[in-house]
Parts: C-alpha cells; sequence; structure tokens
C-alpha cells in the first residue's frame, strides 16, 4: 500500500502527522489526536478492512495507519459480521 506518515513539530506531544494514501491526504491531526481518534470516515474504514483483507496483521496496519489496534479490530469485526464499512453510530445523527 502506498501509505506515508509524516511527522512535522519539535516533539512527539505538538507533532503534526500526515496520512497519505497513494498521494492523497487522508487527515492531517496532531499526534496526540491521533492516538485516541476513534471517529473514522467511511474512506478510513476501507483502507482498514482492505489492508485486513489483503493479509496484514492488526498491528502491522494500526502502525500503518496510526490508529489503535481496538479500533482495526472493531472496524474488521464490524466488517465481518455485517459485510458493511459504514458506521451505523453515524448515521444515526443525520435521522430527525
Amino acid at each position: 500500500m502506498g501509505m506515508q506518515i509524516k511527522r512535522y513539530g519539535t516533539n512527539q506531544s505538538n507533532a503534526y502527522m500526515r496520512q497519505q494514501v497513494s498521494g492523497t491526504v487522508v487527515r492531517l491531526v496532531t499526534a496526540a489526536t491521533m492516538a485516541g481518534y476513534q471517529d473514522l470516515s467511511e474512506f478510513e474504514r476501507g483502507v482498514i478492512v482492505g489492508a485486513r483483507e489483503i493479509g496484514h496483521s492488526i498491528p502491522g496496519v494500526a502502525m500503518k495507519f496510526g490508529f489503535s489496534p481496538t479500533a482495526i479490530s472493531r472496524v474488521y469485526s464490524e466488517y465481518r459480521e455485517s459485510g458493511k464499512t459504514s458506521n451505523p453510530r453515524r448515521k444515526k445523527i443525520m435521522q430527525g
């Protein structure tokens, strides 16, 4: 996969992480935010599922994309159970 993570800044607490997949910027956030970030876009969920489907381990995917192993496991488990990468909790916000 063409994933790159670039760090900007002088130390880990204020560093910025820029994630790219095949030249497309996925997100640019502080490293501290990245460590606990659980609100994944559908694109990011698809990238995670794709990486797992081609045989990458949970720790390997977590290291490459900067998300927690728990988030990787949860996304992939939801995909295997439902066959979908969308987040059902996110869609409820739009109803009303």
